[in-house]
């Protein structure tokens, strides 16, 4: 199985400690707790989640509309098993 190493901004380590930490959100949520622009955190989300770290999913129940998650590989990232940090 190969390994692959990623190099996470501190932004985007925050995000997933955050989230690994508090558990899904809405993402002005996410802002607000890590002190991110809600536009950085966006397009922020958007990447990270085309990488596979955190899942973004309709949520009617949430101010934003959107309930981000982190994935089971990102936690496992986020705790040092996975690649570089």
């Amino acid at each position: 199985m190969k390994r692959f190493q990623f190099e996470l901004t501190d932004t985007e380590t925050k995000v997933l400690n955050t989230l690994a930490s508090r558990g899904a959100m809405s993402p002005s949520q996410v802002a607000a707790e890590t002190w991110i622009l809600p536009g950085d955190m966006r397009t922020m989300l958007q990447e990270m989640s085309s990488a596979g770290f955190v899942v973004l999913r309709e949520d009617s129940n949430s101010p934003d509309g959107w309930l981000v998650a982190i994935t089971n590989n990102a936690r496992g990232f986020v705790n040092g098993s996975n690649g570089k940090r």
